[in-house]
């Protein structure tokens, strides 16, 4: 499985944007606030700021424009201060240039793209053989921008006869940007994914009775005890479309017979002391048939923890495919309720009986 991470290092390696170290000196004069670096863009990460070889504090004594290569203090450092500035500086991208680009390309990737269990796909679940177009295609929209900055340069005529043909980088970024484009193409022909995946779709019948659409219900195998899922798709043979959803979505994978336990985390703004939490398994969601109540335990409040757990005797009775998800109630104001997190269960088949 692919991280944001990982695909923004393949995607510095495949433009030759590695960072590299930078150190730059000035002397305060008791008036200038604002130092321009020459250098960017900067990796806010590794920057350094010492007055005088004190360390200074971000954003409290100074702040970054790291596209820019420019430090602004917050008071003037004092006359002969000596100012040493230390980090890394990238060739093209700053990171958060390049997260853009990646969650960009990634968006594109797995457009309306399920797992087989019908959850929307995210960069998280990317399999391993999709990285690298994932990463060529993050490559394409970094080229375009460069591209788009190298469009506005003109060819330079000196009266001396000396022709600069600065609209050549264009040409040459342009073509570049084609190659792999046809690149990223014959990949995903070949594997049958991304942008030039083979989409199949959906016939609709009409009723000859009431003139509407006949339903269309998520195939299910034969000992999956969920109510049918509804399908509701457009009527372009474009297929199923994931329905959208405000809460977290994660899927749960149980041994039949044995314990199970996870650890999940929760947001920032979470007030574990106002909050009583709990998780219950059911067929389907709004199925009256209760499989499990599962243990919820607090791990660690101040990095917003908690385990939920089952014992062998409550996951030897789960169905095969259920639904599940964990709620919170408030202490304070029992009005508030709120669910954080979401998904399916799926029980692995018991083979060793006592």
């Amino acid at each position: 499985m692919a991280t944001l991470t990982e695909l923004v290092e393949k995607v510095r390696t495949e433009l030759n944007d590695q960072p590299k170290q930078f150190t730059k000196s000035f002397t305060g004069d008791g008036s200038t606030k604002d130092f321009t670096l020459g250098y960017k863009p900067l990796d806010l990460t590794t920057l350094m700021v010492t007055v005088n070889g004190t360390v200074q504090a971000n954003p409290t004594n100074y702040t970054a424009e790291a596209n820019h290569g420019v430090i602004h203090f917050t008071s003037a450092p004092a006359n002969n201060a000596v100012i040493r500035i230390t980090g890394s500086v990238f060739r093209y991208f700053s990171e958060a240039d390049l997260e853009y680009f990646v969650n960009t390309a990634v968006g594109q990737h797995l457009l309306n793209r399920t797992d087989r269990f019908g959850t929307q796909m995210t960069i998280s679940m990317l399999p391993e053989v999709e990285a690298y177009p994932v990463t060529i295609l993050s490559t394409i929209e970094a080229l375009y921008a460069l591209a788009t900055d190298a469009s506005f340069d003109i060819d330079i005529h000196a009266p001396d006869g000396v022709t600069i043909p600065r609209a050549q980088r264009y040409s040459q970024l342009m073509n570049l940007i084609g190659q792999r484009q046809e690149q990223y193409r014959n990949i995903c022909s070949a594997l049958n994914i991304g942008l030039w995946k083979i989409e199949i779709g959906v016939l609709r019948r009409v009723s000859r009775t009431t003139n509407k659409l006949v339903p269309i219900y998520m195939t299910q195998e034969i000992d999956d005890s969920r109510r049918p899922e509804r399908v509701y798709i457009e009527n372009n043979l474009n297929g199923r479309v994931p329905a959208p959803s405000t809460v977290g979505i994660y899927d749960l994978i149980v041994e039949q017979g044995d314990t199970f336990s996870v650890t999940l985390d929760f947001p920032d703004d979470t007030n574990f002391s106002d909050l009583v939490f709990k998780a219950q398994i059911r067929t389907y969601p709004g199925s009256p048939t209760l499989w499990a109540t599962m243990t919820v335990t607090v791990n660690n409040p101040t990095l917003k923890k908690l385990t939920v757990s089952m014992t062998p005797e409550q996951t030897t009775n789960l169905p095969v495919r259920c639904a599940w998800d964990i709620q919170a109630t408030s202490i304070s104001n029992p009005d508030f309720v709120r669910t954080y997190l979401r998904g399916q269960v799926f029980v692995n088949r018991q083979v060793t009986l006592d």
